[in-house]
């Protein structure tokens, strides 16, 4: 699976970049992936530091901080696909900031291993 996965991505990324570089001009596909990345980068920043203070807020009041450790593991997952050129690991890995997104992934992975653990 994760080796059609490293087949696979490549080439959808190289199909989207030859497709919108043939329609807007290879210096304004360099310049999107470019400013994605910043912004990738600022949001992913600007989320960290906030999930790092409740964190330690939540540690300060001796609640497990379960939610915070949740956010930043799709943070940590977010950042990578968005570091990464290309306009479909961008998509995914702003679809991967939004909690609603964030929430649907938990809740299948959660079914996913309860259904492998064995009583």
């Amino acid at each position: 699976m994760i080796f059609l996965a490293f087949i696979i991505i490549p080439i959808i990324e190289i199909s989207i970049f030859i497709t919108i570089g043939s329609k807007i001009g290879i210096l304004n596909t360099i310049a999107i992936i470019l400013t994605t990345a910043l912004v990738g980068i600022f949001l992913i920043r600007r989320k960290g530091i906030k999930l790092l203070f409740d964190a330690q807020k939540n540690l300060s009041q001796g609640v497990m901080p379960t939610e915070e450790i949740k956010g930043g593991i799709f943070l940590l997952i977010s950042g990578l696909l968005l570091i990464t050129p290309g306009f479909f690991t961008d998509c995914v890995g702003f679809a991967v900031f939004l909690k609603p997104v964030q929430n649907i992934i938990a809740n299948q992975a959660k079914k996913y291993f309860n259904s492998r653990i064995r009583y």
